[in-house]
């Protein structure tokens, strides 16, 4: 990691790399747990798009897609999903954390 990085991430407080990993990984397990949810409701705006209604709700679009494609048509694009959010999550969580320190060290001064 070039110098200038370090400093930012340790002197300047600004975030540091465990907080990174600890959002990143929040993102991909809520991701991952939450993934089949989005993959019935992509079949269900599909089919809606599309003028057939096949599914009845979203339970019977999970069960549907089980039956189907198995556990394998659950999770189908999680892969490239994590790609984009894994990333995005572990920065959103760092710059809470930073912004919240920052408030934090404000409020003690006064």
């Amino acid at each position: 990691m070039p110098k200038v990085y370090k400093k930012i991430f340790k002197e300047e407080k600004i975030g540091n790399i465990e907080t990174l990993l600890i959002g990143s990984a929040a993102g991909a397990i809520s991701s991952t747990a939450t993934f089949p949810l989005e993959v019935a409701r992509k079949h269900m705006q599909v089919g809606a798009v599309s003028g057939r209604l096949i599914y009845k709700n979203v339970l019977h679009a999970l069960a549907s897609i089980l039956e189907q494609e198995g556990i394998q048509g659950l999770y189908r694009g999680l892969g490239p999903s994590c790609v984009k959010l894994v990333p995005a999550a572990g920065i959103s969580f760092m710059c809470y954390e930073a912004c919240k320190r920052i408030l934090v060290e404000k409020e003690e001064e006064e």
